[in-house]
């Protein structure tokens, strides 16, 4: 088997560090290094943007941002963070009555049914309840 030497930031040592491989695995990678500087190439020919600087004091650049991008598991995880911090605050906003069924339905996993039954009431009536209040959440997070 015809082997290449190619040239790998080892992430390990924080080193570039030669290493062996296919004839195969050499194309694909120079084909992908050929892909990256068409590509960086673009993005200056036509000036496109995906970050931006943020200035600081005296008209100085300080920081430097990257863009978040869709997808990007720690944008995503801090918005789930954020949307899990405003329901939290927009429950203790209900009344322990409306508190007490929302957990039943959603960290208890009751059926509306078995709700009816500990209320003494019927089904429809736990519907009724239930999108109220989650109308009541909607519009405690949205405003």
């Amino acid at each position: 088997m015809n082997t290449k030497t190619i040239q790998i930031y080892d992430t390990i040592t924080g080193k570039i560090v030669e290493t062996n491989v296919s004839e195969e695995v050499y194309r694909e990678y120079m084909r992908a290094e050929w892909r990256e500087e068409k590509n960086a190439a673009s993005f200056f020919e036509h000036e496109i943007q995906f970050s931006q600087l943020v200035g600081g004091n005296d008209g100085a650049f300080e920081n430097f941002r990257e863009f978040v991008v869709a997808g990007d598991p720690t944008a995503d995880r801090a918005i789930m963070i954020a949307d899990i911090e405003a329901m939290l605050k927009a429950i203790k906003q209900l009344d322990e009555e409306d508190k007490k069924l929302i957990k039943m339905l959603f960290y208890d996993n009751l059926t509306e049914r078995e709700c009816a039954e500990h209320y003494g009431i019927n089904q429809k009536n736990i519907n009724k309840k239930k999108r109220r209040i989650l109308s009541k959440l909607y519009k405690l997070i949205n405003y």
